[in-house]
């Protein structure tokens, strides 16, 4: 994406009434691409799926800040930015997530980034819960740690475990090492634009 594109507002009709989606995102440890994964999940249920979508910084990581000065949207406020039917929330401490959750979104994804040790409840609520690796080879017994960490938490052998821009060897071999299924999550040079192989791997994942 060019520095400063124009996002244009797309126009279908609206997504049929379903249950409330919630995705929590965590990541093994800083860079792996958790916004990133984040982005690209809002593109789908968002711009493809046509569920109104709020996706919420619940770290300290101050990505979102940046990301609302890069590129222009369809709406801003001080707290959140929009496209479509996404809506971006900045910063969100824990108080604030019941108040938006309580909004009448169809699909919320939290991004807990590395700081989940403090929302580690509030990430096992989600109906779906991601655990973010990182392909550099220095990083990858992150992974392997954090899942042998979290063993004893009910309900962990459900959790989906994902590398961006891994080689299909690597998520292979992670999800040996795991036993839990592992899944590279392509590279898109444009988040709001989503691969074949990228909607493919949601579709498969989330219906």
């Amino acid at each position: 994406m060019k520095r400063k594109p124009m996002l244009f507002k797309r126009l279908f009709n609206n997504a049929g009434h379903r249950d409330k989606i919630t995705i929590g995102l965590i990541g093994i440890n800083r860079g792996v691409g958790v916004t990133y994964t984040g982005l690209l999940l809002a593109t789908y249920f968002g711009l493809e799926k046509r569920i109104k979508t709020a996706y919420l910084e619940c770290n300290n990581h101050m990505d979102f800040e940046r990301l609302s000065k890069a590129y222009e949207w369809t709406s801003e406020t001080d707290n959140s930015f929009s496209l479509d039917r996404v809506t971006y929330y900045k910063g969100v401490e824990n108080k604030r997530i019941p108040d938006i959750m309580g909004e009448d979104y169809g699909c919320y994804i939290l991004d807990f980034g590395t700081d989940y040790g403090d929302s580690l409840n509030e990430f096992i609520r989600c109906g779906s819960k991601i655990i973010i690796g990182d392909c550099a080879v220095w990083n990858q017994s992150r992974m392997i740690s954090f899942k042998k960490s979290m063993n004893n938490i009910k309900g962990s052998d459900k959790w989906i475990y994902m590398i961006p821009n891994a080689r299909c060897g690597l998520s292979k071999r992670m999800s040996s090492e795991i036993m839990r299924s592992c899944y590279s999550i392509p590279f898109e040079p444009d988040p709001t634009l989503l691969s074949k192989d990228a909607h493919e791997l949601f579709q498969s994942l989330f219906g």
